[in-house]
């Protein structure tokens, strides 16, 4: 029975032990009909054999009551089934199932007590059997209702007992022991088959939410299964954009290299020829007047090429291709070069520049000495420029570590008493092509690379730049960097390097012959070349180049990568290829900067790179190591 509704099922919302008492109640009326059916039967038979042993009145009388009984089984199961079952009017349905019942037994249990005192045995024996086969079907088909199957059998067997015990002859107390036994028995028979109708209905009604619970999660599974497969249908697509985006990006990454490294050959070619005929000038006999303009040309040639620089150390970190290496150096001379650089800026706006140096610190690390002096650089050339009186430190100490033997942690420090900066600007100075305001740009210069690139390398290197300062009181600038310790062989070379005095001009001896197809660029390096000691011969492309370097002997070639007809790679193999064997240095001098440049020029059979603008510093340092020990110079 369900609530609410006509339904014959209960509902899953109804509590598991109501569903199962409200089967157990439509179950009983439901076999009620037979019941109903087979007792009619049964009353028709035995009266009808009755009559012949019994007053026919009192048959028939019995007969009557025992069809109303019957019948009235019949009406109250068919009231059942057409009327509303809710499980509140369950109770109802079960007492009237109860009474209908009992009075069904009663009238048999009437035959039992009158049809019993008939003096045949035969007749006895028949009531027996009538009412003891009754019984024990009833007890199947009342098994559903405890009450009703109790009562039944008290009210049809009570009376036949009673009778047994009438009659003097069958008086014992055998037989009465053999009939409590036996109404003891079938009562705990009842109990048992109805605890076990119960389990089944119970189990039927927990495999039923069982069904229709996995009927859900089949549903939900299904749903989800439909969702996953329009999600991994969204995210083919997605996939499907996102690659030809990348394949968009990368193509625009590598336009963006093409173009910078084509504005790289294209402004450091004239920019060699710049600083090197500015270098030549200055060689020659001016007056203060000139001096004084050619410095301001000179400075302002240096800050064109920082900036470039600045640009493809941007463009490089973005795409991941900053290398930094793993060498030994000095530390203190690494860090005392920027100060003796950043000196004379510092002289021209009076204020001091001071260098506060631990010395505790190892004399030869291993890491990155130019990415290290070039973030110094940035950090104090900054300090400098935004200060206007007062002074700019450096202090550099040794940090304690966990293992020393390994290696040693730097701490630097850059404090000015210049501007400083609020909390705003702060929280933008690393971005790149930011300063303080629009107006630092027009007062000071500068494009706000410097710092991002600072931050980068300084990360790079292990290390990450933090600031701290008060707007007029001057800043902090502060990172510290893990090195390695470098071994005894390498401290003692880089001791006796500082002492040979490197900042003397060397002469050299020897034949070179400088492949370069701009004239101003010839210039330049003949000049060069000329004060280092050497002897020199041009060639303007390739061609000339391979001619020239295979029908005279040279101690070193310096080779432009970008010629006319023949590049410098394809000369640099045809060389190699005509002297087999041959160890004749050449020296890539191109304007390309990159990491690929420099492999691409290592790959074709060059022996060293430089890069455009040409320092004399950088030409004389590649030309000693391939021509031998020089002879110091001071120049």
């Amino acid at each position: 029975m369900s609530p609410g509704n006509n339904q014959d099922t209960p509902s899953l919302q109804i509590p598991l032990e109501q569903r199962v008492q409200a089967e157990l109640v439509r179950t009983a009326y439901e076999d009620s009909l037979y019941g109903a059916v087979v007792g009619a039967f049964v009353v028709l038979i035995y009266g009808y054999v009755m009559m012949a042993a019994a007053p026919v009145s009192i048959v028939m009388l019995w007969m009557s009551v025992a069809f109303s009984c019957n019948l009235l089984r019949f009406i109250n199961r068919s009231l059942f089934f057409r009327q509303a079952r809710r499980i509140d009017h369950l109770r109802r349905w079960t007492w009237s199932y109860v009474a209908v019942s009992g009075l069904t037994g009663l009238s048999w249990g009437a035959a039992g007590w009158m049809f019993f005192s008939v003096e045949s045995f035969g007749y006895r024996l028949l009531t027996v059997l009538v009412l003891a086969g009754l019984t024990t079907g009833a007890a199947r088909l009342l098994a559903p209702i405890f009450t009703a199957n109790v009562a039944y059998f008290l009210c049809s067997i009570v009376p036949l007992m009673a009778a047994f015990f009438m009659i003097e002859a069958l008086r014992s107390p055998a037989l009465a022991v053999m009939c409590v036994a036996y109404i003891g028995y079938t009562i705990v028979a009842a109990r048992q088959q109805l605890r076990s109708l119960q389990r089944s209905i119970r189990l039927g009604y927990e495999n039923g939410a069982l069904v229709e619970s996995l009927g859900r999660a089949k549903d939900s599974a299904d749903q989800l299964n439909r969702g996953l497969s329009a999600e991994i249908a969204r995210r083919q697509v997605i996939e499907t954009e996102l690659r030809e985006a990348s394949a968009k990006a990368e193509s625009a990454n590598r336009a963006k290299s093409e173009f910078l490294a084509t504005m790289s050959h294209e402004i450091r070619t004239p920019m060699n020829g710049i600083l090197g005929m500015l270098r030549i000038v200055r060689d020659t006999p001016l007056t203060p007047e000139q001096r004084e303009q050619l410095d301001t040309a000179a400075h302002s040639a240096d800050t064109l090429l920082e900036l470039i620089n600045d640009i493809l150390d941007l463009s490089k970190i973005e795409a991941g291709r900053l290398d930094l290496e793993q060498i030994a150096f000095a530390p203190e001379p690494t860090v005392r070069s920027v100060i003796d650089l950043l000196q004379p800026r510092a002289r021209a706006k009076a204020i001091a520049l001071v260098l506060d140096y631990d010395a505790t610190i190892p004399g030869a690390l291993i890491g990155d000495p130019t990415r290290l002096r070039q973030v110094l650089f940035n950090l104090l050339g900054n300090a400098i420029k935004f200060t206007e009186q007062g002074s700019v430190t450096l202090r550099v100490n040794r940090l304690p570590t966990d293992n020393s033997a390994t290696g040693d942690k730097l701490s630097f420090a850059v404090m000015d008493t210049g501007i400083g900066l609020d909390e705003e600007t702060m929280s933008r100075l690393f971005q790149a092509f930011s300063q303080a305001d629009s107006s630092m740009s027009r007062r000071f210069g500068g494009t706000g690379l410097g710092l991002t690139i600072s931050q980068k390398l300084a990360e790079g290197m292990g290390g990450k730049i933090t600031v701290q300062s008060v707007p007029g009181a001057g800043a902090t600038f502060t990172f510290s960097i893990p090195f390695r310790t470098a071994d005894a062989q390498e401290s003692s070379r880089l001791q006796a390097e500082a002492s040979s005095g490197h900042c003397a001009i060397p002469k050299l001896s020897g034949r070179v012959l400088v492949v370069e197809d701009d004239r101003v660029n010839q210039r330049v390096i003949t000049h060069f070349l000329n004060q280092l000691g050497l002897e020199t011969s041009l060639a303007k492309d390739g061609f000339e180049a391979v001619q020239a370097a295979t029908t005279a002997p040279w101690d070193a070639i310096l080779m432009d990568c970008q010629l006319p007809g023949l590049d410098g790679l394809e000369a640099t193999r045809r060389i190699r290829a005509k002297l087999p064997g041959h160890a004749l240095p050449i020296i890539a001098l191109t304007a390309n900067a990159s990491t690929q440049d420099r492999a691409a020029c290592l790959a074709c059979g060059m022996d060293d790179f430089l890069t455009k603008p040409i320092r004399m510093e950088n030409l004389s340092e590649a030309l000693t190591k391939w021509l031998g020990t020089p002879t110091p110079h001071r120049g």
